[in-house]
C-alpha cells in the first residue's frame, strides 16, 4: 500500500488494531475504492445509508427513533464521494495537486445508463446540510488538502416507491472517474449473514456456498 492510499485507510478506519474486523471495516472495504500508480490516485466513495446504520449502530452514538430517520431521509439518494489527485513520484513526500473532479464523475445505473446528478434544488435541505456542513468539514479537517479536494455527487435513488439501487439486493453499477472506472457488484457481502462450516465450525463469507478448506456445502 502507497503512503497516500495508507492515509485514508487510516481515516475511514480500515487499519484496525484489533485481529478481528468489524462490519463497519469490512463494508468500507466494499464501498471505498482506490486506484493508485506513480503518478496518480483516484478514490471512488458509495455512501449508502446502510454504512450509516451500521457505523452508528457500532458506535452507539444515536436512537433507534434516530437511526429511522436518517434512513428515512437518505434512502432516497445515492451519493458518491470522488476525490483525484496528481502525485509527485519524485518526492519523498506527500506532495500531491488536487485535480477538480466536479465535472469528471459519470455515474452508470444498474442498466448501464448515464445517470444526471440532482440540482441542488431537487434535494432534501436536510441532505444538503449533512452533506455541506458535516462530510465536506469532516474530509477537509482530516485529510487537510486531500480531503478539501473531494467532491460529492447526489443522484436520485427512488423510483415507484422503491430504492433503485439496494445493497442487499443483486445488481451491478459503476462510476468514471475522469476515465477511470469504479465497479461494484452486489449484494454487498458484508450486509449477509456469515456461514459457519459444519466440520470445525469456522465463520465463511456470508457469499460462500461451500467451505474451500473441506469443501462441504454451507
Amino acid at each position: 500500500m502507497k503512503k497516500y492510499g495508507l492515509i485514508l485507510l487510516l481515516f475511514y478506519g480500515i487499519m484496525s488494531f484489533s485481529q478481528e474486523k468489524t462490519q463497519t471495516d469490512r463494508m468500507i472495504e466494499e464501498i471505498q475504492q482506490i486506484k493508485q500508480n506513480q503518478t496518480e490516485m483516484k478514490l471512488v466513495w458509495w455512501i449508502p445509508t446502510e454504512y450509516w446504520e451500521v457505523a452508528l449502530q457500532e458506535d452507539g452514538s444515536v436512537t433507534t427513533e434516530q437511526l429511522n430517520y436518517l434512513k428515512e431521509l437518505l434512502n432516497d439518494y445515492t451519493i458518491i464521494a470522488a476525490g483525484d489527485y496528481k502525485l509527485d513520484s519524485d518526492s519523498g513526500g506527500l506532495n500531491f495537486t488536487v485535480i477538480d473532479s466536479s465535472k469528471k464523475v459519470v455515474f452508470y445505473g444498474l442498466q448501464g445508463q448515464k445517470v444526471t446528478p440532482l440540482k441542488e434544488s431537487e434535494i432534501d435541505d436536510k441532505v444538503l446540510i449533512i452533506v455541506n456542513q458535516t462530510l465536506k468539514p469532516l474530509f477537509a479537517q482530516m485529510l487537510g488538502k486531500m480531503g478539501s479536494g473531494v467532491n460529492f455527487f447526489i443522484y436520485n435513488n427512488l423510483e415507484n416507491g422503491k430504492r433503485i439501487i439496494d445493497p442487499n439486493q443483486t445488481g451491478n453499477f459503476k462510476v468514471d472517474l475522469n476515465g477511470e472506472i469504479f465497479r461494484w457488484k452486489l449484494p454487498l457481502v458484508s450486509l449477509m449473514d456469515e456461514k459457519t462450516c459444519p466440520v470445525d465450525q469456522q465463520k465463511m463469507s456470508g457469499n460462500w456456498n461451500y467451505c474451500p478448506f473441506h469443501g462441504n456445502k454451507l
